[in-house]
């Protein structure tokens, strides 16, 4: 596999090893390595030339490799000794006590090797012969790097390797004998053991070993080396690139020429005017790698403009590693390349699946997870979302597992978010985004040189200010941070720096709300501040401070905007749209504006009956078409057939006047399962409140003004509510989901009152509906129903009275829907 010449093999500070000493050395270890065939051996090492030796010769006496995360605690060694009993372990003088500690706790006694030993003494030997006699032997044991929890021993053919070789030399030639590799990333997983180790080798290319991740030594490696090929992952692209984009940025001119080579998208141009950024990354890259996870279009179309080609590698352990890669002169924004002519690639359920001969043999001794990724057919189901273009081309939407799903439906890819929180650097060390209940979070780690002598408060009000408000005004409603933590240490990471997402909350679990005293804020005496405090601290049940912002302080969503909306027209006669309240900094800014535009001042509550009871007839509503019942009728034979759908007390629908019907909100099947069990004769005259975010896109809302769906529009709230009082003036019905969102557990959540205020105010009855099974047929985690039993029962209806308040008939309603729903 390895060629024999007097070429240099490897590079490592200034010592250059050739290819007959290279071989030679193998030789040597070899001896020290178990000589029975398939017997498995662990290199636990960080990366240096003895690493590769053990390697080869661990292939050389046709064993089967099982590189270990140089990083991994004692407990982590003890776990992969005691899953692939290992028959011999090499390490170094540095690690030598994890492993004895390792053994012990496994209760395992093998045979240990130092590499310091052998790596650098004199030797005569015979050069080794590394070489496989079947193709479909076991090569390697991969640990997967456990984002997710327990690590899985990923069993990977000289077949599976051969196949990404032949990939990137024999059908697209980016690696040849005259390019070197730079060996940066750990060694221990298959993205750099395959494409800075084996294939260099193989086809003679030869590698340079950078001591560590740090900027001066990556720079001095790629200049001693003289270093063609560059692998790395997405963060170490992103700190390059800004780096030199800051650097860029700070005069008019060189910004200008940034401009200009952007505009010409000329590879010859962007280098000869970027000359000195390519000779200060030592000035022989052909190509830039990047693979482990998406990298953002800024940073790819950026090192386009700087004159570099970036390769950008899509695939995954079990496929040991390339499902599909970038070709030299087609880089595509969020395009992950084509797959090789050896791979298949289709989209099954939304979801990638890869097939060919480089897929794993499987799960060391996990034959019920292996059957559960590749199928009886052979489709390795990766859990990454994407589609294929009409071009073979390959797009990655997001991890299934990581994907946050909104109760809008709408689906959150964190790092798209982080990505550009980090772009605030002087602030902003590393991001991270999580669910909070309903909204996103955001966990950051401050610049250390900036934060060191603020205290977390403070340090959290300059980010809200400088970052989160700053972020928010730029994207749309779902994607704005709600809240952000405060965290002064490191995320957890993988040692290619994904985020072990699954341990995110466990940093928050407990946390101790900021001490809002320790630093004391002056409080405003002036009276529309302190009428404004009352009302939102009544509302929302809180104490405020003036420097609190509405959404990331007080997480007013629209219905509690609109509401404070109204407030504000009627205690001062001025108007604050509510798509413009979260363009103020904090509630005392909003207060100095109310004063200062004021007309009037006298403390008033929404008059609801007043604002409902206004002229609405001009208001454009929705309407239906003949297709609904037909729509209908499809809908309810597929449910009764596929999740045996039990309709219960639909004599309890009232068949004359206005009804208001108030289902709890399980899952996305709620809306039509409602409709396809009314009655045809009110179907036909009953109308859906739904948020705008469920029907963006001009079809979308097309399909709502021709099925009566009227829409929630956040940036006209109150014409929403005025269009459904409208709708029961006119003696048709109203579907409204009072909880706003989907459970996430199952329970119910709280119950917002516009469904009532509407009862009360028209005295129209309200119909609660009891919604069970739909949460266990399509909870949020899934993207497609199960076929499990769901009933709908129509409850008896809620007649509003006048002593009753908005807050009593809608706590009526939410007690007899769970009454119901865990009876």
């Amino acid at each position: 596999m390895i060629k024999d010449s007097n070429k240099i093999a490897i590079i490592v500070g200034k010592h250059n090893i050739y290819y007959s000493e290279m071989l030679q050395r193998i030789t040597l270890f070899s001896h020290f390595t178990p000589q029975k065939a398939m017997e498995r051996t662990l290199i636990f090492a960080e990366n240096r030339e003895g690493w590769i030796y053990a390697f080869y010769a661990i292939w050389a006496n046709r064993g089967i490799a099982v590189p270990v995360d140089a990083s991994s605690t004692i407990s982590d060694v003890a776990y992969i000794i005691n899953d692939c009993k290992p028959a011999c372990v090499w390490t170094t003088r540095q690690k030598l006590a994890i492993v004895e500690a390792a053994l012990k706790e496994a209760r395992q006694a093998i045979d240990i090797q130092l590499i310091d030993d052998y790596e650098r003494i004199e030797v005569n030997e015979e050069k080794a012969q590394v070489s496989y006699q079947d193709e479909k032997d076991t090569a390697l044991i991969i640990y997967t790097s456990g984002t997710t929890g327990s690590p899985k021993g990923v069993m990977l053919s000289f077949l599976n390797i051969l196949t990404n070789k032949r990939a990137v030399y024999d059908e697209v030639p980016i690696f040849n004998d005259e390019r070197r590799t730079l060996i940066l990333l750990p060694l221990h997983h298959v993205l750099p053991l395959v494409g800075t180790v084996i294939i260099p080798f193989y086809i003679g290319g030869g590698v340079a070993i950078c001591p560590t991740m740090s900027g001066p030594d990556i720079i001095d490696t790629l200049e001693r080396g003289k270093i063609a090929i560059m692998v790395g992952v997405p963060r170490l692209w992103q700190t390059l690139y800004g780096g030199i984009k800051k650097k860029i940025d700070a005069t008019a001119l060189t910004r200008g020429l940034f401009n200009l080579c952007a505009f010409l998208d000329n590879k010859a141009i962007s280098k000869f005017i970027f000359k000195a950024v390519h000779k200060k990354l030592g000035g022989h890259i052909d190509y830039m790698v990047s693979g482990g996870a998406a990298l953002d279009k800024e940073i790819l179309l950026g090192l386009k403009t700087l004159g570099f080609e970036m390769l950008e590698g899509y695939g995954m352990t079990e496929a040991a590693p390339m499902i599909a890669f970038t070709r030299p002169g087609d880089q595509v924004p969020n395009c992950v390349g084509i797959p090789s002519s050896e791979m298949q690639c289709k989209i099954e359920n939304g979801e990638v699946c890869a097939k060919g001969p480089n897929i794993m043999q499987g799960y060391y001794n996990r034959p019920e997870e292996t059957a559960a990724v590749i199928d009886k057919d052979g489709w390795l189901h990766t859990g990454d979302l994407g589609y294929i273009d009409e071009k073979g081309r390959v797009y990655i939407t997001g991890r299934s597992k990581e994907i946050i799903v909104l109760s809008n439906g709408k689906n959150v890819q964190p790092n798209e978010i982080e990505y550009k929180l980090e772009k605030y650097a002087n602030r902003v060390k590393e991001a991270a985004v999580i669910q909070d209940g309903d909204m996103l979070r955001a966990i950051i780690v401050p610049n250390t040189e900036w934060a060191q002598d603020l205290s977390d408060e403070k340090v959290e009000e300059i980010l809200k200010r400088e970052v989160l408000e700053p972020y928010n005004l730029t994207v749309t409603n779902y994607k704005k941070l709600m809240s952000l933590y405060v965290y002064r240490g490191e995320l957890p990471r993988t040692r290619l720096e994904k985020l072990k997402r699954y341990m995110l909350k466990d940093i928050i679990k407990g946390e101790e709300p900021v001490k809002k005293k320790e630093i004391m804020v002056e409080e405003p005496t002036f009276e529309e501040y302190q009428i404004l405090k009352q009302y939102i601290e009544e509302e929302k049940k809180i104490s405020l401070r003036p420097t609190d912002h509405i959404e990331t302080d007080l997480a007013f969503d629209s219905l509690d905007m609109v509401s404070l909306e109204g407030f504000i027209q009627q205690t001062f006669g001025t108007h604050i749209n509510t798509t413009d309240m979260p363009g103020y900094k904090s509630i005392q800014a909003m207060a100095e504006y109310i004063a200062n535009n004021k007309t009037r001042m006298e403390v008033q509550e929404e008059d609801w009956h007043q604002f409902l009871h206004t002229d609405s007839s001009k208001l454009v509503l929705p309407h239906g078409n003949h297709f609904m019942t037909i729509g209908n009728a499809i809908i309810r034979g597929f449910y009764k057939v596929y999740n045996n759908v039990n309709i219960k007390g639909d004599e309890n629908i009232p068949t004359n006047g206005p009804i208001i019907i108030a289902p709890n909100h399980q899952s996305f099947l709620d809306g039509p399962l409602v409709s396809c069990t009314l009655p045809t004769t009110i179907m036909k005259n009953t109308f859906y409140y739904a948020t705008e975010e469920h029907m963006q896109g001009s079809l979308r809302k097309a399909y709502a003004r021709n099925n009566n769906i009227i829409l929630m529009e956040r940036n006209n709230l109150r014409d929403s509510i005025l269009k459904l009082g409208e709708v029961l003036k006119q003696g048709k019905n109203v579907v409204i989901f009072p909880e706003g969102r989907r459970t996430h557990t199952g329970e119910l959540g709280e119950f917002k009152k516009t469904f009532a205020i509407l009862s009360k105010e028209l005295q129209v009855p309200v119909v609660p509906v009891c919604i069970k099974g739909a949460f266990e047929a399509l909870p949020r985690s899934k993207r497609f129903p199960s076929p499990h039993k769901i009933e709908i029962e129509y409850l008896p209806p809620i007649l509003p009275t006048n002593t009753l308040t908005y807050e009593q008939i809608a706590n009526q309603v939410k007690q007899a829907i769970n009454k119901r729903l865990f009876s």
